[in-house]
């Protein structure tokens, strides 16, 4: 279950769609699913036009922003350059410029305005329906994505949005559906001696905002044993291939390396053909790299890092294996202050990475220089941009050298708390890469 406080929301974006001037919401708000929809026609019906026009002034602006980087982005690859950049496992990119020069709206504070204004509207129902204080139930993975989900829309009704309850049709239920991660397997992988877990024998333990979509952390099977669950990403198919490759073939080899270990594959309902994500070892106290980027944290062991950085990608290079997306957040350190490395999906970050050296060497031989050199002087390879707030949706692309990180707390010489793969975007100071 998510983490909850005392009056406090836990809320996840799963989805949020724009098609035309329509636009719908799914979110889990305290562990209870909502799918809310937003239809100009029906804000518009009403005498009092505010919330209309309010809509459609969040709509325009995220359709210009979204333009607009998609231009910037297509002039700054045809150019061989990056100046920002979307790293999907540490948040957000940003520059100091993220505006632009004529004070242009970003695409990710669009996103951010427009989904603020949906949960603004709909807090109320939230109150009654999603109380902070309410004791979350026991969850399998199966029911955490087939749980029920309660269906709104945003209607105006005596000058205030009012949210309707919707009867739920085969329609909705198709949408949710959709949203449950699921990967027909090659043979070969179906050949793998690995186990076939069920989604209903595995207990959900935690949930986790990092990578896009908000998704179940750690899971807990039948007898006891605590796994990382991480989901397919049926968009890059030849991604999850890859990691399982790599995995076994590390398990094989058995370097000198601190890899998480792959436990099995969660069937989608009861097939052997089809897989919901992968069960690894868990990497306990585990934190990304890139939240250590900072002079208060113990020369000693950002030098240890920094080493193993290093020897970890040469051993991997020694055997024929790209590690491909090379960048801080794919390394972790747990409770021990012990460095490992994850993510064997290929592909890369751009900023990080050059895109024409995506999954080669000399990629990779780039990724370690910047990580190295951001732990040999954070001061002056990093710095703390001015604007911390923005979440990309996991379907946007952009490019830059600045990544947004969690910077440390300074009263202790290191901090253990976080996922495995990534941390809630708003909840630490964040720090960034500097350009090189």
């Amino acid at each position: 279950m998510a983490s909850q406080t005392e009056n406090t929301d836990t809320t996840y974006v799963l989805d949020l769609l724009c098609d035309d001037d329509s636009c719908s919401l799914t979110t889990l708000i305290n562990d209870v699913r909502f799918h809310i929809i937003v239809e100009p026609e029906e804000l518009r019906k009403n005498s009092d036009k505010t919330f209309y026009y309010d809509y459609l002034d969040k709509i325009s602006g995220l359709r210009e922003a979204e333009q607009r980087e998609e231009e910037e982005l297509e002039i700054r690859e045809s150019q061989g350059k990056t100046k920002r950049a979307r790293d999907k496992d540490s948040a957000v990119a940003l520059d100091d410029n993220e505006e632009g020069d004529d004070g242009d709206q970003c695409f990710g504070d669009a996103v951010v305005e427009l989904r603020n204004w949906i949960l603004g509207a709909f807090k109320d129902i939230a109150a009654v329906h999603a109380p902070a204080d309410r004791t979350p139930e026991e969850s399998t993975l199966h029911d955490w994505y087939h749980g029920p989900t309660y269906f709104y829309k945003l209607k105006v009704s005596q000058g205030c949005i009012e949210p309707q309850l919707l009867e739920e049709n085969k329609a909705m239920t198709k949408k949710i559906e959709k949203l449950v991660p699921r990967l027909a397997l090659p043979r070969y992988i179906q050949k793998m001696t690995l186990p076939w877990l069920n989604a209903k024998d595995l207990v959900v333990k935690s949930e986790t905002a990092s990578p896009e979509p908000a998704h179940p952390g750690e899971v807990v099977t039948k007898d006891g044993k605590r796994l990382f669950f991480k989901p397919v990403d049926s968009i890059q198919p030849d991604s999850f291939k890859r990691e399982i490759k790599h995995l076994k073939q590390l398990e094989e080899l058995d370097l000198d390396i601190k890899v998480p270990q792959l436990y099995g594959l969660v069937a989608f309902q009861n097939s052997k053909t089809e897989v919901m994500g992968l069960l690894l070892s868990v990497i306990k106290g585990a934190t990304p790299l890139t939240h250590l980027f900072d002079q208060s944290v113990d020369p000693s062991l950002r030098k240890c890092w920094s080493d193993k950085v290093e020897s970890y990608v040469a051993q991997l290079h020694e055997h024929d294996i790209i590690w491909g997306d090379a960048k801080a957040d794919n390394f972790m350190v747990d409770k021990n202050d012990e460095l490992w490395i994850i993510d064997f999906g290929g592909s890369y970050t751009e900023g990080w990475v050059d895109p024409e050296l995506k999954e080669t060497i000399e990629g990779d031989d780039m990724g370690v220089e910047k990580i190295q050199n951001a732990l040999e002087d954070p001061e002056s390879n990093t710095f703390d941009p001015t604007n911390s707030s923005t979440i990309r949706p996991s379907h946007a692309r952009s490019s830059s050298s600045l990544f947004v990180t969690e910077k440390p707390r300074t009263d202790s010489k290191r901090k253990h708390d976080g996922e495995q793969n990534g941390h809630d975007n708003d909840t630490y100071k964040k720090r960034s890469l500097k350009a090189s």
